[in-house]
């Protein structure tokens, strides 16, 4: 996926501006930078594609994980199973719950009461089933405990093995994503969207 002269505003604000940058397919693409460079702002304009920067086939073609793509918190988890099934490939449902592990989560519960990684668990299996080529993931393991995270490393890691024309954008200001998930780096400052070919040479600049 290749953006070319992409500029995003927000309430007047412009956030990037001529931005040329590609994100490769069969790769996680780690996205840092710091707070209020454009981050989640770029995540939406790629989802919803307000200010009209996207053609309609990657618009339509993206799923996105973050604070504001939650799933009904009244809903059991098997009543939310039941539909997902309902509407999705029975063999893909089964593929991810068996990689996300998810088979020590109690069905019975609703989902408010769950711990924060079997939802954020739940919410990956959930748009996953989607089958869009472009996922971005949006500070996915913020708040997490570290067993969570390190199983949600590992799916993602097999994942995009597995699916090698999927793009995964990983929105994060962790930098352990960056050493336990392999992949492309890219720095959101001074209006830009940069590729960095060194992990440290990224993790050193963010810092600065």
């Amino acid at each position: 996926m290749e953006l070319k002269n992409y500029t995003l505003k927000f309430k007047d604000r412009v956030l990037l501006q001529n931005v040329n940058v590609e994100f490769h397919a069969g790769k996680i693409s780690h996205i840092l930078g710091k707070n209020g460079t454009g981050k989640s702002q770029f995540a939406k304009d790629l989802l919803l594609n307000k200010q009209g920067n996207f053609t309609q086939e990657i618009s339509n073609n993206v799923s996105t994980i973050s604070s504001f793509s939650n799933l009904p918190s009244d809903l059991t988890v098997a009543r939310l199973y039941r539909l997902l099934q309902g509407r999705y490939s029975q063999e893909m449902f089964l593929e991810l719950s068996s990689h996300l592990n998810l088979e020590n989560i109690d069905q019975k519960l609703v989902i408010r009461k769950l711990s924060d990684g079997q939802k954020q668990k739940l919410k990956i299996l959930s748009f996953f089933l989607e089958d869009k080529d472009i996922i971005i993931l949006d500070e996915l393991t913020n708040t997490l405990d570290k067993a969570t995270i390190i199983e949600i490393y590992k799916f993602l890691t097999e994942y995009i093995e597995k699916n090698p024309k999927k793009h995964i954008l990983n929105i994060t200001h962790d930098l352990s994503d960056l050493t336990r998930i392999s992949g492309d780096y890219y720095l959101l400052e001074n209006l830009n969207i940069e590729k960095i070919d060194d992990v440290e040479e990224v993790k050193k600049r963010y810092l600065e």
